[in-house]
């Protein structure tokens, strides 16, 4: 595919990495207001994981259901109406009276948040000024992790001090959601579809490739990085609230994002080592951070989880990148990129959905601490095993897919 304007590449480059930022910000955002909304409308645990899992829910939805949209219609008109359905899930949300339709707005926030993330991903290959197989995928990563970061650090701050915490964040990210689809819409151009497109299709289809093995360890790391970070995302402002001396949405969500600012901050120093050495360090950080964080869970260490959140969060960057990498190197390799793509994304997002939702069902029954600490044995004792099998891998098998 060609650029989406010829006449100003680095323009388009830019909006779409914008609107990447903007969409990563609507998933991770309302973290911080976890603890408000427990408060306005009397949640248990249980209820922010089932909101939290609500949206993983509808990003998996949409990599399996509509993945192959990019292939038929181009990146850039896909991220124009995943921008759309993020701007109508922050209003549900801003909106919201009770759990249900924040639940719903959510929902809705996940599925644009799948169409963003697959189409954005393919539209900084496609608009780099230097063309495929430069810096693009580095930098699709570090924006990825720099917006899931800003969500909760800047909701958090207007949360904190801004009036109608409940209101004031969506609009805020609204705003800037709103302002980049105009960006697109005025200076992007309409872009451009493969000749011949292929057929729709909503059936899901994700590609396991012919380097499988490294790939499924390079999935299932992101795997357990979106489950550490689900974590401290979803039920952590709670537990912080009990170990720190401040409180308020600006404190959680200062942790929330520093796990994110550590992911997208390591992968530029990171990005020179080859994909085994990537994925085997970020197995073993996440190992150590996944230890860490149990251990603040259960002695209540202020220290302990400062340590694990930075340890967590240079695991999540550097899993994330190495994934990201291998699946764009194996993308231009075999073809079937954007079926790849969604293979990995979806493998990665799982993780987020049913270890989620089950330690929020336990920490209803044992008690927050004891749950984390269940939580984070069982994530940690997975990354060691995947870390011996990214160790003893040595060649890859012949392509298969899922249909």
């Amino acid at each position: 595919m060609a650029p989406f304007s010829p006449r100003s590449p680095w323009l388009s480059f830019i909006l779409v990495a914008l609107a990447l930022v903007a969409g990563t910000m609507g998933a991770t955002m309302p973290s911080p207001l976890y603890p408000l909304y427990e408060t306005a409308w009397g949640l248990v645990p249980s209820d922010i994981a089932v909101i939290y899992v609500a949206y993983m829910a509808g990003v998996v939805a949409s990599f399996l259901f509509l993945g192959r949209l990019s292939a038929r219609f181009g990146a850039l008109p896909v991220l124009k109406a995943g921008l759309v359905v993020v701007l109508a899930g922050l209003a549900l949300c801003a909106l919201a009276p009770d759990r249900t339709v924040l639940i719903l707005g959510r929902a809705v926030i996940g599925v644009a948040s799948g169409l963003i993330t697959s189409a954005a991903t393919l539209g900084l290959i496609e608009t780099e000024p230097a063309g495929p197989g430069g810096r693009a995928s580095i930098i699709a990563s570090s924006v990825t992790m720099a917006g899931f970061g800003l969500g909760p650090f800047v909701t958090g701050l207007v949360g904190q001090w801004a009036p109608a915490p409940l209101l004031t964040p969506y609009a805020v990210v609204f705003v800037l959601a709103g302002l980049v689809l105009a960006g697109l819409a005025v200076f992007a151009g309409r872009g451009q579809r493969p000749e011949p497109p292929p057929a729709l299709s909503f059936m899901p289809r994700l590609v396991l490739p012919a380097q499988r093995g490294l790939f499924l360890i390079a999935g299932f790391a992101v795997f357990c990085a979106y489950a550490l970070f689900s974590l401290i995302a979803s039920l952590a402002p709670s537990f912080i609230a009990g170990v720190l001396p401040w409180h308020g949405p600006a404190v959680s969500g200062t942790f929330v994002a520093a796990v994110l600012f550590c992911s997208a901050s390591v992968q530029w120093p990171g990005r020179r080592l080859d994909t085994g050495r990537g994925l085997t360090l970020a197995l073993g950080l996440m190992s150590l951070g996944s230890a860490g964080l149990g251990y603040a869970g259960a002695s209540g260490s202020i220290l302990a989880f400062a340590a694990a959140d930075i340890v967590i969060g240079m695991g999540h960057g550097l899993a994330f990148m190495s994934g990201l990498g291998l699946v764009n190197r194996i993308g231009r390799q075999e073809g079937g990129h954007a079926g790849i793509l969604a293979s990995f994304l979806t493998i990665g997002y799982l993780g987020t959905i049913v270890p989620i939702l089950g330690i929020g069902l336990l920490a209803d029954r044992i008690g927050l601490g004891p749950a984390i600490a269940a939580f984070c044995a069982g994530t940690g004792g997975f990354c060691l095993l995947l870390l011996a099998a990214c160790r003893g891998h040595r060649r890859p098998a012949p392509v298969r897919s899922w249909s």
